[in-house]
């Protein structure tokens, strides 16, 4: 009969039980009857010395869990609710209320990762090695703490301190998820955090904002923050251990990410002309020196290095690029930052060149009523070409003789990357004409035009 009897315990278990609690029958012990049950779990610390207590209004029991493998078992407790709490010395208390004990069966309250963070502190920003984006230029660091009871407030200034050091403002009441621009310091303003509390009095606050002065907010910098136990609530409870976190402040949100450039990896179809040249942006600070002798080039050429800020280098490789190439650059493991630490790894980026063509043209292709006065006709290619091979490249139909000039008909400023065709006499009205530009027009790097470019326009009848 007993197999059943415990079968009937199982089920009735399954249907009674709250949401709150994980019924498991493990083959209970023989002297776990029908109004006694076991609880256990697990603290994901190993080696922690921590305490397990249960309470209905009083202490009740108590185990301390195995050091090996953070393993806890109360035994042979009577059927009821139970408040549970588990202490660990520098670790916060973890509380769990109305763990259901059920009779001949165990209750398993699942694996619970002690915080590092005190009691009296709800939670802080930025997080425990968090990265920030930070603007040195128009923003200050801000660290943000809220507590779990009012604070005094003496106290916790005095408990408060940051590696490096720093000097600054602890705004009251006060909660934000983000480093203090100028507006906000100037007008108060909490555009993205919360209030911790009405501020009634200046002993029952719970959580402040402390604004690092501009000239202590680093970029490209990671601060230690230490609130000691020296900090106290307004009832005079003390923090139980010190609360200790990090974080890291980058430049720009582009450089969350690491290493950026521009033109992007794998792109293609890469525009001949730029006048921004090959960008790469770093996630820290680097050494000029050590940065650009790291740096190797496919096709090995020329090239100029310019720097517009610490951690944002140009590369102009003297001119267009060339076309129909694939450019490889790659930053070796040796470049350095300002603080001396390496890469420690390779980044390799690659991209590949349009091919020369021609983008636009006047008249444009199809056009219809082009002016008899003034006529002219140009050509706006992608790179700069050499003009005399575009000359030999260049037939009208009908034929007409004419001259060419580098930029436009009316530009006085000469341009390489268009030519203006000028007929000698007028054009013929109401008339097709068509122009033809082969292949032999060449670029200064001697890469022809990549296909033959026709197009056709009417002119304008008398």
């Amino acid at each position: 009969m007993k197999p059943k009897y415990y079968l009937l315990v199982f089920l009735t278990a399954i249907f009674i039980g709250c949401e709150e609690k994980n019924i498991i029958n493990d083959d209970p012990r023989l002297y776990n009857d029908a109004y006694h049950g076991d609880i256990v779990g697990k603290i994901l610390q190993t080696g922690l010395a921590a305490t397990v207590i249960i309470n209905q209004e009083v202490p009740i029991d108590s185990t301390e869990v195995n050091l090996e493998d953070g393993t806890f078992r109360l035994e042979n407790l009577p059927i009821g609710n139970y408040d549970l709490t588990i202490r660990a010395e520098n670790h916060g208390t973890y509380t769990r209320c109305n763990v259901f004990v059920e009779g001949a069966g165990t209750t398993y309250i699942g694996e619970v990762d002690l915080s590092n963070v005190p009691d009296l502190v709800s939670y802080h920003y930025p997080y425990d090695l968090d990265e920030i984006v930070f603007d040195n230029q128009y923003s200050r660091v801000s660290v943000s703490i809220a507590f779990a009871q009012p604070m005094d407030r003496e106290s916790v200034e005095e408990a408060f301190s940051t590696d490096p050091s720093s000097e600054g403002i602890f705004n009251w009441g006060n909660f934000i998820y983000k480093p203090r621009d100028g507006d906000d310091q100037k007008y108060g303003g909490d555009a993205s955090g919360e209030s911790g509390a009405t501020i009634t009095t200046f002993s029952k606050i719970s959580s402040f904002t402390y604004v690092l002065a501009q000239k202590d907010s680093y970029p490209d910098t990671t601060y230690h923050v230490t609130l000691s136990t020296a900090a106290q609530d307004t009832a005079g409870n003390h923090l139980r251990f010190p609360l200790k976190f990090s974080f890291s402040t980058v430049q720009s949100a582009s450089t969350l990410q690491g290493i950026q450039t521009i033109p992007s990896h794998g792109d293609i179809d890469v525009g001949l002309i730029s006048y921004n040249g090959i960008q790469i942006t770093f996630p820290r600070n680097m050494n000029q020196t050590s940065t650009e002798s790291s740096i190797t080039m496919i096709p090995d050429i020329e090239r100029v290095y310019i720097w517009p800020d610490k951690n944002q280098l140009t590369i102009y490789t003297g001119g267009p690029y060339i076309a129909e190439t694939t450019y490889e650059i790659e930053i070796g493991a040796e470049a350095e930052d300002l603080d001396g630490i390496s890469l420690g790894e390779s980044f390799t980026f690659s991209f590949t060149t349009d091919v020369v063509k021609i983008y636009q043209t006047y008249p444009k292709n199809g056009e219809l009523f082009v002016s008899l006065n003034d006529p002219y006709i140009t050509l706006w290619f992608n790179t700069y070409m050499v003009k005399s091979t575009v000359e030999k490249a260049f037939s009208i139909t009908p034929e007409i003789s004419g001259t060419f000039k580098w930029g436009t008909k009316n530009s006085s400023n000469e341009s390489n990357t268009s030519i203006t065709f000028i007929p000698s006499g007028s054009l013929k009205q109401n008339s097709k004409y068509t122009v033809t530009v082969d292949t032999n027009a060449e670029d200064l790097y001697g890469t022809k035009l990549h296909e033959p470019y026709t197009f056709s326009f009417v002119t304008k009848p008398e």
